[in-house]
């Protein structure tokens, strides 16, 4: 099949690795196989010249966002760090009128609650986007009892840890720290195709 066969020469000139190749083309050669036994030639089923076909596959390849990366690893580090940035930032913002940041004990225990907080939160939020009865409400008291935990536990830690140990930063370097771990957690976002809560 020279159609096939020029559509093989045009791939190894792209990206595709060789096993992607093969599935393309392999894929191919089903398609006209099973469109032949009508007297479909290939240019005709594909309306494309073969290097208008691998043109067209590139451009679907670079249109098409890559699987979300639901592994639980992942969402609990993209939680984590939305929660240990927000409230670096939030602290040190505060600080500035307010006196004094809060210890960076509290604010990674924090970040570590918070991370496995949001596992949590996706389960109810996945189960109220299906419109499953109940579960909007599940969800309000979901979040109610995370952050209730929460507060139950950065009032522990602040109360137990001393404060050699949970050593409050200069509030321009929190809110910098901040900035920079919710940049962090942006590109490891947008790079992992992490889904939003």
């Amino acid at each position: 099949m020279q159609y096939v066969q020029e559509v093989e020469k045009h791939l190894k000139t792209t990206d595709y690795e060789e096993a992607q190749r093969n599935e393309i083309v392999q894929e191919m050669v089903e398609k006209i196989l099973e469109q032949q036994k009508q007297g479909v030639t290939a240019r005709k089923l594909f309306d494309l010249t073969p290097t208008e076909y691998v043109t067209s596959l590139t451009v679907k390849a670079e249109r098409s966002p890559g699987e979300p990366t639901t592994g639980k690893g992942w969402l609990f580090l993209d939680g984590a760090l939305l929660v240990l940035g927000a409230m670096m930032l939030i602290s040190g913002i505060s600080a500035f009128f307010q006196g004094q940041t809060l210890g960076i004990a509290v604010l990674v225990v924090t970040g570590i609650v918070g991370g496995f907080a949001m596992i949590i939160l996706r389960k109810y939020s996945a189960e109220m986007r299906t419109g499953k009865k109940g579960s909007t409400l599940r969800y309000i008291l979901m979040a109610v009892l995370v952050v209730a935990v929460w507060m139950v536990v950065m009032t522990g830690v602040q109360l137990i840890i001393p404060p050699a140990i949970n050593v409050a930063f200069d509030p321009t370097v929190t809110t910098i720290i901040g900035v920079i771990i919710l940049g962090l957690r942006w590109y490891i976002k947008r790079q992992k195709n992490i889904p939003s809560l």
